[in-house]
This record gives structure tokens, C-alpha cells and sequence, in this order.
């Protein structure tokens, strides 16, 4: 019963966080593009980067894998809503920007993993 207590007070920070950091991105650039998505992958992908190898060396209890990657990762990254932020520049016509998205997701995201897993091996 203790990790579903641990996905829910992590689900519900990161699910809060992510829509302000939508509604931020969005009056900071605009709604021209999914800025918001884009930032909140890579916060998403930086922080699971960091958190999983330092739960792996035992700095982290076992059961923070529940508040932080199952709760609060899953609720804060995007990927369903970067899908269909690509697929409807698609169906717009624009490729330009669905291949800005797709690419800068992925690239940036792997980015971000790398920077987190790399702080990690320094803590």
C-alpha cells in the first residue's frame, strides 16, 4: 500500500507543475509552437537521468523509485502530448515545425538524460 501512497504525492506535484509550466511557456513564447512540451521532456528526462543512478548507488531509498519516477516523472513528462503536438503540425502542413519538435525532443531529451546520469556519477 506504501508505493501507491508514493505514486500519488508524486503524481500530483508533477501533474501541477507540468500544466503551470505550460501556461508559462506559452506566455513566455508563445503558442506558436509546443515550447512547453519541448521543456518539460527535457526537465523530465534530465531529472530521471540523476534520480535513477543515485537510487541504483543507494543514495535514495528503494521505494523513492514510487514518488519520483512513477509518480512524479510520469505525471510531469509529455510524451502523449508531444505526439499529438507533431501529429497535428503534420496534419497542418508543417513540417517544419513537427520535425523541430520531433528532433529537438529526441535529441534534446537523450541530451538531458546524458547531463543527469552524468551529474549523477559526480554526487
Amino acid at each position: 500500500m506504501e508505493k501507491y501512497y508514493l505514486i500519488a504525492v508524486g503524481a500530483i506535484p508533477g501533474a501541477f507543475f507540468r500544466y503551470w509550466l505550460t501556461l508559462w511557456a506559452a506566455s513566455r513564447w508563445g503558442t506558436n509552437f509546443a515550447y512547453g512540451t519541448l521543456l518539460i521532456n527535457l526537465i523530465g528526462s534530465f531529472v530521471l537521468g540523476l534520480f535513477l543512478p543515485l537510487l541504483d548507488r543507494g543514495i535514495f531509498p528503494p521505494n523513492a523509485r514510487y514518488l519520483v519516477a512513477v509518480g512524479w516523472c510520469a505525471t510531469f513528462t509529455t510524451y502523449s502530448t508531444f505526439s499529438w503536438d507533431t501529429f497535428r503540425y503534420i496534419q497542418e502542413g508543417n513540417l517544419k515545425l513537427a520535425l523541430a519538435n520531433a528532433g529537438l525532443t529526441l535529441l534534446g531529451c537523450l541530451c538531458a538524460t546524458w547531463a543527469g546520469v552524468t551529474l549523477a556519477k559526480l554526487v
